[in-house]
């Protein structure tokens, strides 16, 4: 019985482990996202290059990152799902190292590419790992994930801040490095390597489809964060057009590297779709808030990134708490609650004023990341759970891309519906805050986030249509 015990504390003390190594990337990935945001303009003028070329540094990782993450799922289902998530920690920390030492942008945006390839290789896994190494506490495991993901938000912009004031903006990758070695080194002891019990091959010809249609979809949908014309629409074309085909090759394939069976389940489809809509709240209250407090309110920067502070804290306080709580009650309760809440926070934020004080502001947006920190950890267990063993690398990737595409989507819904409800309030074309009307700038918020609002509660119809009728039919 003693050496029961000691065993199984043993048991959890090496899961702890391997949950930190995961942790640890999850927070490093974050983390140089946020910080690489604010070193920008230090980047800019170092390197001599124009604004709309330096922000290739952040828009080639995102696009890289998301075009390789459901073949970096797949592969994990194949060779196992550590190895993958190892090489995504080695290709990180090597591409930090080759970032600090670019001194031309085009060598930057390279090795953006090296870090992005990383990214996708173990945020594709980080799920899957979870899920077999907690399968009776997987939604407070991935509880701290979410609290993680938080905490690097919240950090990123003071950490990032004080890096490129006191150093050159290269140490911003350089702090990567020693994170990444202690994850990888901790991963090596701690993360075991469960390998397929059957050999698969890879989907080659599914690979050369899904790869260039992801990437010019997601390029398609940042391109339209400034202009939406016939170039941007047909790339996105395109991407559908390859999307399609990939469908069509998938349904021939012995072994495709999407088992489309797997979309037949509405209740997974639901769940994906309510990722995708609260995200795209998410992204809209990050892309809106900032330009309300500054240019709206006047306020400092450096207040308005205080104000801002609180959603991610919140986040980071009821992640893991959403998580635990899911275990035990299950997780169809917290998603609604939080959906629920979140659409009403939104609503809420709508009605803000020019007049509207800090006092109010700041619980307005605590009881709005409170919805979507109810929400998060509770919807990421449900989506693995409807996964078989053999495919939790693919559907971990999966949601992973869907909480991907609803912030690229939030961005560019809601500045296109910011300034196009702007224009129409004007009568003029508007693509900025314009000086001494901010009623215009009100107007075009308020809009938005009724938008945003009603895209939430579309989310929450479904889930309550999934739960009241699709899961009762069944049972």
């Amino acid at each position: 019985m003693a050496m029961n015990r000691t065993g199984a504390r043993g048991g959890a003390a090496h899961r702890g482990w391997a949950l930190f190594a995961i942790l640890c990337m999850t927070f490093m990935e974050v983390l140089d996202g946020t910080i690489v945001n604010v070193a920008l303009p230090t980047m800019q003028a170092e390197l001599g290059v124009e604004a709309t070329e330096v922000q290739l540094v952040a828009s080639a990782f995102l696009v890289i990152t998301c075009a390789f993450l459901l073949v970096f799922g797949r592969l994990g289902d194949i060779v196992g799902k550590v190895r993958v998530f190892q090489i995504g920690v080695i290709l990180f920390t090597v591409g930090s190292g080759l970032c600090a030492l670019s001194s031309t942008l085009p060598v930057l945006v390279i090795a953006r590419g090296v870090q992005a390839l990383g990214v996708a290789c173990s945020l594709a896994n980080n799920q899957g790992i979870i899920t077999e190494l907690f399968a009776e506490s997987r939604g407070r495991a991935l509880g701290l994930v979410a609290t993680f993901t938080a905490l690097g938000a919240m950090a990123g912009p003071t950490v990032g801040g004080m890096l490129v004031s006191m150093f050159p903006w290269e140490s911003i990758f350089v702090i990567n490095i020693p994170i990444g070695i202690i994850s990888f080194v901790i991963g090596l002891i701690a993360l075991p390597n469960r390998r397929p019990t059957e050999k698969r091959a890879l989907d080659v010809s599914g690979m050369l489809l899904i790869i260039p249609s992801i990437l010019l979809v997601f390029v398609a949908i940042t391109l339209m964060e400034t202009a939406a014309g016939p170039f941007e629409f047909g790339l996105l074309a395109v991407g559908l057009v390859l999307l399609a085909l990939f469908v069509a090759v998938e349904r021939r394939v012995p072994e495709p590297l999407v088992r489309l069976e797997v979309f037949r389940n509405v209740s997974f489809d639901i769940d994906l779709v309510a990722m995708v809509l609260v995200f795209l709240g998410l992204s809209g209250v990050t892309i809106i808030m900032p330009f309300y407090l500054q240019s709206a309110l006047g306020l400092d920067p450096g207040v308005a990134g205080l104000v801002m502070a609180c959603y991610p804290l919140v986040n980071a306080t009821i992640g893991t708490l959403s998580g635990a709580l899911s275990d035990k009650i299950g997780c169809i309760k917290p998603t609604i609650a939080g959906q629920a809440v979140f659409s009403a926070g939104l609503f809420g934020l709508s009605c803000l004023a020019l007049d509207t004080p800090i006092t109010a502001i700041v619980p307005m947006l605590m009881f709005t990341s409170l919805g979507s920190a109810m929400f998060q950890s509770p919807n990421n267990s449900l989506i693995m759970g409807h996964a078989a063993p053999e495919m939790l690398g693919f559907v971990g990737s999966l949601g992973n891309l869907m909480r991907y595409l609803g912030q690229s989507l939030g961005i560019t819904i809601s500045t296109g519906v910011l300034y196009g409800s702007m224009s129409a309030e004007a009568g003029y074309r508007v693509t900025s805050f314009v000086e001494g009307r901010p009623e215009l700038f009100m107007h075009g918020l308020a809009t938005v986030f009724h938008l945003l609002s009603a895209l939430v509660l579309i989310a929450l119809a479904c889930s309550l249509v999934r739960t009241l009728v699709i899961d009762r039919r069944r049972a």
